[in-house]
């Protein structure tokens, strides 16, 4: 495999990482508990790691070419992500997060970040077209099975340390005091960010099924 792909897999990837989205906003949901912060994080990065493998197996450009089970996926996602801007939208209105910031952390186990990042990662169906697109434009058919799985682990390992340093990062005490201040807001921005996706996947399976009409 060129040292070339590599690289430039794991920067554009970085890049993709670093771009505020879903689970960008599930580390700020998260972050008022380490420990399921952690879980979150790797939640993520698992869910990254099953996309990698199947996108570079082809395996989710067969699900992305059969319309019923794509649209399934997609809907599936938009509610769990609406459900998700629910939650931090009732935050907002009651004044209070859920997970509050700065104050006495709420219980949260590792095993129950995993959960929620898998949730929020794979049930997210831009990132399934996501990674068919990356990995279709830039792994070439001749690389063979150890690259792809070397480039999988790759792009899993990137997501772990990229999450979990946020997720140190953002559940520092410092942290958490900056983040009490600003709790409205914090949760308003997460709202907005899960509502958002979740709009546009509704609305691109509404529009598809007027062209069906």
């Amino acid at each position: 495999m060129p040292a070339e792909l590599f690289f430039t897999l794991g920067a554009l990837h970085l890049v993709m990482l670093a771009s505020p989205g879903p689970d960008f906003a599930l580390m700020l949901r998260t972050c008022h508990n380490r420990t399921l912060a952690l879980g979150a994080a790797l939640g993520i990065a698992l869910a990254i790691l099953l996309h990698s493998l199947l996108s570079l197996t082809g395996i989710s450009l067969l699900l992305a070419s059969a319309p019923w089970l794509f649209n399934a996926i997609k809907l599936a996602g938009a509610l769990y992500l609406g459900w998700l801007a629910w939650g931090a939208l009732q935050a907002v209105r009651a004044g209070a997060g859920s997970a509050p910031h700065g104050g006495q952390r709420s219980p949260g186990s590792l095993a129950q970040g995993v959960r929620m990042g898998l949730a929020t990662n794979l049930l997210n169906p831009k990132a399934l077209v996501y990674f068919i697109g990356l990995l279709a434009a830039m792994v070439a058919p001749q690389v063979g099975l150890a690259s792809r799985a070397l480039l999988a682990a790759e792009l899993c390992l990137l997501s772990l340390l990229w999450f979990g340093a946020l997720a140190l990062c953002l559940s520092t005490g410092r942290a958490q005091a900056v983040l009490a201040r600003s709790q409205r807001t914090v949760n308003a921005l997460t709202a907005l960010l899960f509502g958002l996706v979740s709009a546009a996947i509704l609305l691109e399976l509404a529009s598809g099924l007027t062209g069906l009409a």
